[in-house]
């Protein structure tokens, strides 16, 4: 009786997963921009920007219930400068992304990866480059306005020696 049960309760197991596996779909390719205000905070310099970001990335998992995908992207982190000293700086990351849809056209999400990071610091005719590959990551919430259109809304954190924190607003376009 024990193995019958063992048995029954393996089949069942294996045809929920057979269930989700159809279930999901791969979306495919997205593209998308946004215009971001990065607060730098390094040494004596706390100030911020306005720069342009861009991404594009491969939804793997679109299911009712979680989304997932993998993103390349350029976040331009800004050009600020404070008592003498200016800070430029810019990343190119690789992140994956979780999304958990909250009723038909709403969704939040969270998103983590690693950033190779340039840093260029000038103060008083000396100039510093530094950088490297650092973790980064956020949440943000996106509005499906059309069907393969998305506006989004995130909070970015790139932990680098020159900490630079971000809010983004842009648009996605689905293929």
């Amino acid at each position: 009786m024990k193995s019958l049960k063992n048995i029954a309760l393996k089949t069942v197991l294996a045809a929920t997963l057979a269930l989700s596996a159809t279930q999901a779909s791969a979306d495919g390719f997205y593209i998308g921009a946004g215009i971001y205000s990065p607060e730098v905070d390094y040494a004596t310099v706390t100030d911020s920007d306005t720069t342009p970001a861009f991404f594009l990335g491969y939804q793997f998992i679109d299911t009712s219930i979680f989304m997932f995908s993998a993103e390349v992207g350029y976040y331009d982190l800004g050009s600020v400068s404070s008592n003498g000293t200016k800070i430029d700086s810019d990343a190119l990351s690789i992140s994956a992304v979780a999304y958990l849809p909250i009723g038909p056209i709403f969704e939040v999400y969270a998103k983590a990866g690693v950033a190779q990071t340039n840093v260029d610091v000038s103060f008083e005719g000396t100039k510093t480059d530094f950088g490297g590959t650092d973790g980064f990551g956020g949440i943000g919430a996106s509005l499906d306005i059309l069907d393969t259109v998305d506006i989004y809304v995130e909070y970015l954190v790139f932990d680098t020696e020159v900490k630079t924190e971000s809010i983004g607003v842009g648009v996605r376009f689905d293929f």
